[in-house]
């Protein structure tokens, strides 16, 4: 036994003396981390392990409010009332970021205030926002509540009945277990302040009656625009009066139109009145449902037609499949328009997942032109197969008349997808805002700013960018190291 400690020591002494024991030690400790790591992370994953830090969230508005708010009358003054305790809103690490946001709008605008309400010790107050300064009342004599005014609500008062109730939690991106997963205090904050003190609101008409399926995000960006929201059903009613915006949002059957002398008014006909009296068609198509006939002729007539199939581009694309591109906007007068108006706040690109090339033939007396389009890479794909690889195709696109009417078309059902509106990765938000403020004069609050919390998501990254960076990491990088180590390794030899 003792021989066999001696020999052992010697081993010991000897893998010293060569530095074997310091590179044992390098190597078990890396392999003990490791193995560490593996470990809490599974068990992390398994039980919901969460280190918390409690983070200090904080938002600044941006410029975006200054444009918004001129068509205002600035010298009305406007409350943000709170109903919630100023220390209790301060204590919360959420809701503390709406108090912040109103303080700095009041800073800003001097006809803006910041108060609270007590609505326990003061219920004459809250009364007037729970039925309006001059209520009115049912058949049985009692009054008819417009609000549901609690701790959570936030008030934007103009005085009368020009006021707004919402709730703290209106602020925030919610997912779908109601959880927080971002701020967009600034656009809802300055989209209130707005419809208060606003004098008039134009209607935004959604068509019903052709399976038509639309998003709450879409309705909450026309909201913030200053739009009042009606639905319409063109088989069997007039446009409603104040409309200046007519919806078509992914219907899945066709509209309808009327032999000639038959004396019935169609849809296609209605359509033909609205814009003829200088409204403007927004419509959102899915470009799978192509059997369309008489809503794709009326679209030609302003010289916009989808073609079949969709487009794919490997080099622009934000996913592997290559049907999520990244668009750029085209040198029309629309889209340098459009551009410039979000190059004011923000270099992201639109994105457009699965959407149809459109065809430009603007007929006499109307004039027509791409407002996005796809790079040169970009191929057209219809039942698995490439039908078209000239690429450059317009994927969204703006036609007007002198009368100032107009249809702005995009085929691609993504454009008001979650993934592309609440972020500041894509532009699509700023891009349907520009599209309002250029084909109907709307005011917009273009350029306001959403503040992500706890995100790890990659965004704006397309393929090629990523093969680029792969090649980097795992082909130059080694390679140059490689070249290194070889010259280094020939020069000491050659010593």
């Amino acid at each position: 036994m003792g021989r066999f400690k001696e020999k052992a020591k010697g081993l010991f002494r000897r893998a010293g003396a060569r530095g074997g024991i310091g590179a044992a030690t390098v190597a078990v400790v890396i392999a003990l981390i490791v193995i560490l790591n593996v470990i809490v992370y599974a068990l992390g994953s398994k039980y919901s392990w969460v280190l918390y830090t409690a983070p200090r969230y904080e938002h600044t508005i941006g410029s975006s409010s200054e444009t918004f708010f001129s068509d205002l009358d600035q010298g009305r003054d406007l409350k943000i009332r709170f109903c919630m305790a100023e220390e209790k809103l301060e204590g919360d690490s959420a809701y503390r970021l709406v108090l912040e946001t109103a303080r700095q709008f009041a800073d800003k605008y001097g006809f803006i205030s910041v108060d609270f309400i007590n609505i326990v010790v003061d219920p004459g107050e809250v009364s007037r926002y729970k039925y309006g300064a001059a209520p009115e009342y049912d058949e049985d004599g009692n009054k008819i509540k417009k609000n549901s005014v609690t701790e959570q609500s936030v008030i934007f008062d103009a005085g009368g009945n020009d006021f707004s109730v919402t709730t703290l939690r209106s602020f925030f991106i919610l997912d779908s277990k109601q959880y927080i997963t971002g701020y967009d205090g600034e656009r809802v904050m300055s989209a209130l302040i707005h419809r208060t003190l606003a004098d008039e609101h134009p209607v935004a008409c959604f068509t019903r009656g052709h399976g038509e399926t639309s998003n709450e995000l879409l309705y909450n960006i026309l909201v913030c625009a200053g739009y009042s929201i009606a639905t319409v059903d063109l088989a069997k009613e007039e446009i409603p009066a104040g409309t200046t915006l007519l919806v078509v949002s992914n219907p899945l059957y066709d509209f309808e139109t009327g032999a000639a002398g038959s004396g019935i008014v169609s849809e296609i006909e209605r359509l033909d009145a609205f814009c003829g009296g200088g409204g403007t068609v927004f419509a959102i198509l899915d470009p799978l449902v192509i059997d369309l006939p008489h809503l794709n002729a009326y679209l030609a007539g302003w010289g916009l037609s989808r073609t079949e199939g969709t487009v794919r581009d490997m080099t622009n694309s934000l996913t592997p499949d290559g049907y999520a591109v990244s668009t750029s906007f085209s040198s029309s007068a629309p889209g340098r328009a459009i551009r410039d108006r979000i190059r004011e706040f923000s270099d992201a690109d639109v994105v457009l997942k699965r959407a149809a090339a459109i065809e430009i033939n603007a007929p006499a007396g109307v004039d027509a032109a791409p407002v996005l389009s796809v790079g040169r890479t970009a191929s057209i794909w219809a039942d698995g197969e490439k039908t078209d690889g000239e690429g450059g195709y317009a994927v969204a696109a703006y036609a007007s008349r002198e009368n100032g009417s107009g249809v702005f078309l995009v085929s691609s059902v993504y454009m008001t997808s979650s993934d592309a509106i609440r972020t500041n990765g894509y532009a699509n938000a700023d891009f349907i805002y520009a599209v309002l403020e250029y084909s109907d004069g709307a005011r917009v609050p273009l350029g306001t700013t959403v503040m992500l919390i706890e995100t790890e998501r990659l965004e704006g990254v397309t393929r090629g960018v990523i093969r680029l960076t792969l090649a980097l990491l795992f082909a130059a990088i080694p390679a140059a190291v490689v070249t290194v180590g070889v010259v280094v390794r020939v020069k000491r030899k050659n010593r």
